[in-house]
């Protein structure tokens, strides 16, 4: 979950927002937290879905180095290693890394989390600028070959770099199943084409787009498609729930949890992006909505449950 500012954002009451946020976390109860932008509220997370989530005690690895502590990842299940470093390529600590943990069955999973950057114009803003101009019956103020060149200069170097440089070196031959979440800063590219341009809210347009296709292409499954298999009537919109964003015309969802490895299959998968009913009324805690997705590992004798959150 992108946690916007560390939880404290001054648009969302600042500090007073930070232990609603944990709040949300503790309804939701995962077994491991992707946390983007944490910011200094680690120990705050850690503390709150330790004493109060009910299962046990949470550990936190801290992803991020250096004074922006961007990457954190918050689990109940024993971290049994944690990767080296990203080195070598385009992307640092600020954007990728992950620890390796033991569920209770005794199978070992790797967990990544993931945050890449973007440009100007943003493909999203792109996107929805031009599907108000098809709406308005006016020509698109970006040809679909501009809106798909838009993810080079960040997104496609660098999810290219984390899975065919980065992860391999991470995992240096383990095969345990994977599991990458974090904030993309895209869309994904399958909603994308052609076969989804009759979407209402797509409005006929369709673009080419890669970053996702880099992750998938390499074995993962984008989880909350494959609950949701009709884009159509679930876009799963993470980007963005608060009221200042609501003249998009078009989902943005550019929050993932992407899974892959022997015996993994998704049990669900939804987005969260509503206050608590004891919260109401008020925005959501964040500018992006939370991904919630359920995974059943298989072992050799039956299967764990695994319940990973993650937003960006």
């Amino acid at each position: 979950m992108d946690i916007f500012h560390g939880g404290k954002d001054d648009g969302l009451g600042g500090a007073a927002n930070l232990p609603l946020v944990v709040d949300q976390l503790v309804a939701i109860a995962p077994d491991v937290f992707f946390s983007v932008e944490t910011y200094g509220s680690a120990d705050v997370i850690r503390d709150g879905l330790t004493r109060r989530a009910g299962k046990g005690t949470y550990s936190a690895t801290r992803i991020t180095s250096g004074s922006r502590d961007n990457l954190w990842i918050f689990t109940r299940y024993p971290v049994t290693k944690v990767h080296p470093k990203p080195s070598g390529g385009v992307v640092g600590d600020f954007h990728f890394g992950g620890v390796r943990v033991e569920l209770p069955s005794g199978r070992q999973v790797n967990l990544f989390n993931t945050w890449l950057g973007y440009t100007t114009p943003w493909i999203g803003d792109m996107v929805d600028a031009n599907a108000v101009a098809v709406r308005a019956g006016q020509p698109v103020p970006y040809a679909p070959a501009r809106v798909r060149d838009a993810e080079s200069g960040a997104q496609v170097p660098q999810v290219t770099d984390i899975v065919r440089r980065q992860l391999p070196a991470m995992l240096a031959g383990n095969t345990d199943p994977v599991v990458l979440a974090g904030d993309l800063n895209t869309l994904p590219a399958a909603d994308w084409t052609a076969r989804y341009a009759g979407c209402a809210d797509h409005f006929g347009l369709r673009y080419t787009l890669r970053a996702t296709k880099v992750v998938t292409d390499a074995g993962f499954t984008d989880t909350y498609r494959a609950a949701n298999p009709d884009v159509c009537a679930a876009a799963g919109r993470t980007w963005s729930p608060l009221p200042a964003y609501d003249y998009m015309i078009t989902p943005d969802r550019i929050d993932f949890v992407f899974a892959r490895g022997p015996g993994v299959s998704v049990m669900g998968s939804h987005t969260v992006d509503t206050r608590l009913p004891q919260h109401q009324p008020g925005p959501f805690y964040s500018d992006h909505a939370a991904v919630v997705t359920s995974l059943r590992i298989g072992t050799r004798a039956g299967v764990s449950d695994y319940r990973p959150g993650a937003s960006g």
